[in-house]
């Protein structure tokens, strides 16, 4: 689950940092992905953190651009 919620986190920056507002397309691409992997009867821990991670690291990006006055 960690390095899940790790590759979560990174893609969830990166989606934030370099597209923004496209990046709300890569985490629902992830979360779709992810309820999937559930459906079909693959790790369940490993959904969970890399959901966990993306959102995580978009909405945190996000915060930060909202406080710097970006948004």
């Amino acid at each position: 689950m960690v390095p899940m919620l790790m590759l979560g986190l990174l893609l969830g920056f990166l989606a934030g940092y370099f597209l923004l507002w496209w990046g709300a397309l890569v985490v629902l691409a992830v979360m779709g992905t992810a309820a999937a992997m559930v459906v079909a009867g693959r790790s369940r821990d490993g959904a969970t953190g890399v959901v966990a991670g993306v959102l995580m690291g978009y909405l945190g990006i996000l915060l930060v651009a909202l406080f710097r006055g970006v948004l």
